[in-house]
């Protein structure tokens, strides 16, 4: 497995590393099997959270008795100082271990989160704190969006690390400033939802034609790890199969060319104005509508051919899009420009 320097942390990890956002959705038996597995193929960087569900005890369970042979990575959502020891404690006690490598700030993203989070009294003291007691070794944080927080967190020079959203959709648009922001900095980047929370791993034919070329996990995760900012990516991975696959990539990575990026990016242009990342930046509807969860149906319906399946969970909606009054508020929140209101008539005239 290829490595790469985390920046100022100097921790040299796997291009690929393990993110284990979706080990709540599997049951203990196998996410032993799947990190085990990930550890065997090279794997040495594994992401979780405080807010993952069972992950971190997941984790804890499968492989702590292999510590040394990985570097683990948590987050928490805590904006106190209190808070912020007190996840650090029950991160501890979950992962079964003394030591954790990387503990992050989880999305502060709003800059009165951001202020409070590095504040007298924040989290932050509590994160640094604990790096002087030698019981995590080094500080980070991650974001959504707000490139005003992102670069007050990089030139702070408070935080070794940040994680953001970056694939081949460009999602949240970092790779103009954040990333060579970050690099100039010595920030180590961390890429989150490299696979656009799984959609870039098996696209919808219908989009596919329309993109003119294949597009694949391979195609996307080697579109990430091209750019010479980003240090990893964490595809979340709930599968043997997952594993073994972005393993491989990792292994044979070969960068893209800038002209072979650049076209990706032409070609997929189609495809990222088409479909829902549910990134929930829309919520809270006036009406009540869970606008993500209707879309999410919408795309089953139209691109993966899962027509009843999908009427089926639109029945179980409790408001349905029919009750859009086109106030307009969601198109205005929405980072990817899709006409919502146009989204949910149509979602409610194929599903109900």
């Amino acid at each position: 497995m290829i490595k790469r320097r985390l920046g100022k942390t100097n921790l040299m990890v796997s291009i690929i590393g393990f993110g284990a956002i979706k080990l709540p959705q599997v049951n203990f038996e196998t996410s032993n099997k799947i990190l085990n597995k990930a550890l065997d193929l090279g794997i040495n960087f594994v992401d979780t959270a405080r807010s993952y569900g069972d992950s971190e005890e997941k984790i804890g369970s499968a492989i702590s008795d292999r510590r040394n042979e990985f570097y683990i990575s948590t987050k928490s959502s805590a904006l106190t100082y209190e808070d912020a020891k007190r996840d650090i404690e029950t991160s501890l006690k979950n992962l079964k271990t003394d030591y954790i490598d990387l503990y992050l700030c989880h999305n502060p993203n709003r800059p009165e989160k951001f202020e409070k989070v590095i504040g007298p009294d924040g989290a932050l003291k509590a994160l640094k704190e604990a790096r002087e007691d030698g019981v995590i070794g080094h500080i980070g944080f991650s974001c959504h969006r707000y490139h005003e927080t992102m670069e007050k967190g990089i030139l702070s020079g408070e935080f070794e690390v940040i994680m953001v959203s970056y694939n081949l959709l460009n999602d949240e648009f970092n790779e103009g400033r954040i990333l060579p922001l970050a690099k100039k900095m010595d920030v180590g980047v961390i890429a989150m939802k490299p696979l656009a929370g799984g959609f870039l791993a098996a696209p919808p034919p219908d989009l596919l034609k329309k993109s003119g070329i294949p597009i694949s996990a391979e195609t996307a995760l080697r579109f990430v790890l091209s750019n010479e900012a980003v240090t990893t990516a964490i595809p979340g991975m709930m599968r043997i199969e997952e594993v073994e696959e972005n393993a491989r990539i990792g292994g044979n990575f070969t960068p893209l060319s800038e002209d072979e990026r650049s076209f990706l990016r032409e070609a997929v242009e189609s495809m990222s104005k088409e479909f829902c990342r549910g990134c929930y930046y829309c919520q809270p509807c006036p009406q009540g509508i869970l606008i993500p969860i209707i879309l999410r149906q919408l795309a089953y319906y139209k691109y993966y051919g899962l027509r009843e399946w999908a009427k089926g969970r639109y029945v179980m909606v409790e408001v349905k899009a029919d009750s859009c009054i086109k106030c307009g508020q969601c198109v205005e929140k929405c980072p990817y420009n899709l006409n919502i209101p146009e989204m949910l008539a149509e979602a409610h005239s194929l599903l109900h």
